[in-house]
């Protein structure tokens, strides 16, 4: 999905390019500065679907003249200078943002491949050189003051070290990325000594290497090719010593990483990134960015929730698209600072005036001014009434300042149901405590009054009255029907007996009961509360669901008919479909309890809903398989046998119908075909 919106994307960048170019090649107006429409803005809606809004960021300046040749890396300090890692000139190359000049260059004789630079508070600058196998760290003046070369602790064994990317904490302490190291984050003390590998990646197997632990030798484990975790591409700490990594080359949540003291992510349900990221950093309100090589710039929120993306790739000069994105630095108001490795060129971007409010609401909301982050945060809706950052802001602020209900509207609009349940949890136990008097009250009232009832008919006269309405209302038809289904579900094998042998239930019941199955099927795929109600009505296929419906039910019973004739069972066509429909009973009671339940719990307590749903299924099977056993006269061995061969044969008339389905519309599309030759030629030879 996302590689499709990003060739669609390319497609209408390139023909706005297009346009952008031919106008200012008539106007005659060759700026450093790029036109404002070259990249679109994605965010991921309340369905997790990722979908264009208003730009985050606009494309600024465009730095050419600085002469680089394959750079890798880029730092900014506070005082607005930019370090450049110009690898293939082996130096590092300051420039000044405000005056837009280069005001110096750092080189070293030692130098071979300067790649990864970080710049502490102090002025002393780290630089990891593959080429010479070290780290250089130089004081503010440029002169040499340590090399970090390889360890020679017992502990680092025979690992490689080459060093591509560093970064220092407050206490001084290094982390490196090593190139081709796969045990992790090389880390060393201020004075050189291995402190160890801070975190290191887990390693993540396919379905077909999970087979093949399961099921190969030992003898053939050990040909297989070594199954190591995925290498970090870059590291950064924060000027709070939080150290962040992502991780290139490899699918999954875990590329974007916020490391605790001890090397744990602290985002435990992921993040949503790519797999091909170089390059992380943050900016002093703990916003985080990352970039990927194939030029997308990802923006999350000190917590690791996806706020947008932008960018793109392109081989032409196109201002804020790149042939190969290699790093991204953030200066103190904000802008952001892009390095071209192919191109050799910087790229800045400023935000606009709707990402600075997101900001500003994620800033106030984390120093804990919740009613002024709801505030900014409406102000982000004025921007764009759908947006899915702002409803979320909304309701973590009211949940927070105990607006449960608000809060609960805004999670529901931005599709966030873990604040969802936490909003209703409280709001419940509110309710609970307000009505807590009545209900006992209600309760209380309800066993006195059937005490004064027994009471007042000592003679029983109310109680056989009642007891004769009640047999009168069960021996309706419909509802006589439900009561043998709930015969059949507490007594399976009597009352399977009783529809073999006694002819109880009827064929009118069993319609009744499908029936009932069905409605209960669609009320639980369509009318969950917003909890577990997953997909949104609109996104379902309904007519599929009841064809799929009915068709399972008809194939099964008919698959059944066929096998047990073939087999010596005693069931006829309507016996199978009424014990079928009976027992299908479970299913339905099971359907409309999840349905209901879901309106009163929690994230909680949604095993209630698993326990239900396993239940229901399971007793389902129970009775089904009672009721084919019963019906038929089979011993357990040939009632297996009759259930596996009734699957065997429904399988093979599924694959048959999508074979004559294709068959047919091959055969349609080449009648019409042939239909439209004859028509031509006819036509020609008027």
């Amino acid at each position: 999905m996302r590689s499709a919106r990003r060739t669609v994307s390319r497609i209408r960048i390139r023909q706005t390019a297009g346009f952008l170019m031919a106008a200012l090649a008539l106007s005659g107006a060759a700026r450093g500065f790029a036109a404002q429409s070259t990249t679109y803005t994605w965010v991921i809606d309340r369905k997790g679907h990722f979908v264009h809004t208003q730009d985050a960021y606009l494309p600024d300046r465009t730095v050419t003249h600085l002469a680089l040749k394959d750079p890798e890396d880029i730092f900014i300090t506070p005082d607005g200078l930019l370090y450049i890692g110009d690898t293939g000139n082996r130096r590092v190359l300051v420039y000044d943002i405000a005056r837009g000049e280069a005001i110096r260059e750092i080189q070293h004789p030692a130098f071979q491949k300067p790649r990864g630079l970080y710049v502490t508070p102090g002025g002393d600058l780290y630089v990891a050189d593959s080429g010479a196998a070290a780290v250089f760290r130089f004081g503010a003046d440029g002169s040499l003051l340590q090399t970090f070369a390889r360890p020679n602790s017992p502990a680092y064994g025979s690992t490689a070290y080459a060093p591509m990317r560093v970064a220092v904490d407050h206490r001084g302490s290094l982390y490196i990325i090593g190139e081709g190291v796969a045990n992790g984050i090389i880390q060393l003390s201020v004075t050189g000594e291995f402190l160890g590998f801070f975190t290191a990646n887990k390693v993540t197997l396919t379905w077909i290497q999970a087979l093949q632990n399961l099921f190969f030798t030992e003898v053939q484990k050990s040909n297989l090719q070594d199954r190591v975790p995925g290498t970090f591409a870059n590291v950064y700490t924060d000027e709070r010593g939080i150290v962040y990594s992502v991780t290139m080359g490899r699918e999954g949540a875990e590329n974007v990483k916020k490391h605790n003291m001890k090397g744990i992510n602290m985002f435990k349900n992921g993040v949503i990134s790519s797999d091909s990221l170089c390059d992380v950093t943050t900016d002093r309100n703990g916003v985080i960015y990352a970039c990927d090589s194939r030029g997308w710039i990802m923006v999350y929120s000190p917590d690791g929730e996806f706020l947008f993306d932008f960018g793109g790739y392109s081989d032409e000069d196109i201002a804020g698209l790149y042939s190969y994105l290699t790093s991204v630095a953030v200066e103190p108001d904000g802008t952001i600072w892009t390095l071209d490795y192919h191109k050799a060129y910087l790229q800045s971007y400023k935000p606009t005036e709707y990402t600075l409010s997101i900001y500003e609401a994620l800033s106030l909301f984390n120093k804990g001014y919740y009613a002024q982050a709801e505030t900014v945060w409406r102000d982000v809706l004025k921007h764009n009434q759908s947006s899915i950052l702002a409803h979320d802001g909304i309701g973590k602020a009211g949940l927070y300042m105990q607006q449960y209900e608000e809060a609960m509207l805004h999670f529901e609009l931005s599709g966030n149901r873990a604040g969802y349940s936490q909003a209703y949890w409280e709001l419940r136990n509110i309710r609970l405590q307000e009505n807590l008097i009545w209900m006992l009250a209600a309760v209380t009232l309800f066993v006195l009054s059937g005490a004064v009832l027994r009471f007042a008919d000592r003679g029983r006269k109310t109680r056989r009255a009642v007891s004769c309405a009640v047999r009168r209302v069960l021996n309706m038809r419909g509802i006589r029907d439900m009561a043998f289904a709930l015969f059949i579900m507490r007594h399976p094998l009597d009352g399977y007996d009783d529809l073999k042998r006694h002819k109880r239930g009827t064929h009118g019941g069993a319609v009744l009961l499908t029936a009932a199955l069905f409605i209960a099927m669609m009320l639980y795929q369509t009318s969950k509360a917003f909890i577990l109600q997953t997909t949104s009505v609109e996104d379902m296929n309904l007519p599929a669901l009841a064809g799929g419906f009915f068709g399972i039910v008809l194939l099964f019973i008919f698959s059944n008919y066929l096998v047990t004739s073939i087999h010596d069972g005693e069931g006829t066509l309507g016996d199978i479909f009424k014990l079928t429909a009976y027992a299908t009973f479970p299913l339905t009671l099971c359907f409309l309890l999840v349905t209901a339940l879901s309106y009163v719990i929690t994230y909680n307590e949604t095993f209630l809903v698993s326990f239900i749903t396993t239940g229901g299924i399971a007793w389902f099977l129970v009775t089904l398989y009672m009721g084919l056993q019963e019906v038929h006269r089979y011993s357990f061995r040939h009632t297996v046998k009759s259930i596996l061969y009734t699957a065997g044969f429904m399988l093979i008339a599924v694959v048959a119908l999508l074979i004559l389905t294709i068959l047919f519309q091959q055969m349609t599309q080449f009648l019409e075909a042939v239909g439209r030759e004859a028509y031509h030629n006819a036509n020609g030879m008027r």
